[in-house]
């Protein structure tokens, strides 16, 4: 279960990003843990009722479930805003609030494949897209619906491991779009297949297939934690019982094992 932290846990701001998207609170800060122990973090808040904190959760939690690569360490955290304020500069979204609720994650050291000089993007998207790691995320994109997975997030760490993050757009049709967002989709299988030849491609949808093996096995195990956390989140019983209901239902039918062969057209 990924643990929620009072504001206490907040202890030091670290750094903003360069580049500011469209969420303005994202920035690296150092929190502590109920153990006490330190971790360098990234922190992202969202206004009351959006649902970011609940996706990038079970989305941390699932790919735990599958075994892939993730963050070491994940958690909800009661963001001072009013302490952050004074730190960086934020938009007008965010003039008289003083608390949010945020998701924050630990640093991953590594490099992005993106690049600066379009060639060397190219050939780092190239080499990443023959790894099996990078089809297994994809695979994983799939099943939980994620609408914006990009060269941008994920990082290649240290070990050569590719690490998946921003995760916030899963779920996409129950979570954003009831809500009212539209957002363009954006994922790994379409970057494949643009960026490999024919061959190439229709390898990487394989490994996709074969990598949606795994999904069932990962939803029966992650279950009761993606309802804890549910639960845990969404404060009114029978809001929380029916979004309850709904994600199990959307993840326990697209985890069947041939559900992403027939996505892909693919023959098991």
């Amino acid at each position: 279960m990924i643990p929620i932290l009072p504001e206490t846990a907040w202890r030091e701001f670290r750094s903003a990003p360069k580049v500011r998207g469209q969420n303005q609170t994202i920035h690296q800060a150092l929190i502590i843990d109920a153990s006490g122990q330190e971790h360098k973090c990234f922190v992202k808040a969202s206004p009351a009722h959006y649902p970011m904190p609940l996706a990038e959760g079970l989305a941390w939690l699932a790919l735990d479930a599958l075994g892939l690569p993730r963050p070491k360490f994940a958690a909800l955290l009661i963001l001072p805003i009013h302490k952050l304020r004074a730190c960086m500069p934020m938009d007008q979204h965010w003039s008289g609030i003083q608390h949010a609720l945020a998701f924050c994650s630990s640093t991953v050291e590594g490099k992005h494949i993106t690049s600066a000089w379009q060639w060397l993007a190219r050939v780092r998207a190239a080499k990443a897209f023959t790894r099996e790691d990078i089809a297994k995320i994809a695979a994983f994109d799939m099943w939980v619906e994620n609408q914006d997975r990009h060269a941008a997030n994920f990082i290649r760490d240290k070990a050569g491991t590719y690490v998946p993050i921003d995760n916030e757009l899963i779920l996409y049709t129950l979570l954003w779009v009831s809500m009212g967002f539209g957002y363009e989709h954006r994922s790994l299988k379409a970057q494949a297949q643009a960026l490999l030849k024919p061959a190439g491609y229709a390898k990487f949808e394989v490994s996709m297939m074969l990598a949606s093996k795994d999904h069932h096995p990962a939803f029966l195990k992650v279950s009761p934690a993606l309802q804890q956390l549910v639960q845990t989140l969404v404060r009114d019983p029978i809001r929380a019982t029916q979004t309850t209901t709904a994600i199990l239902q959307f993840l326990g039918q697209r985890a069947q094992p041939d559900w992403l062969a027939n996505e892909l057209g693919l023959i098991t």
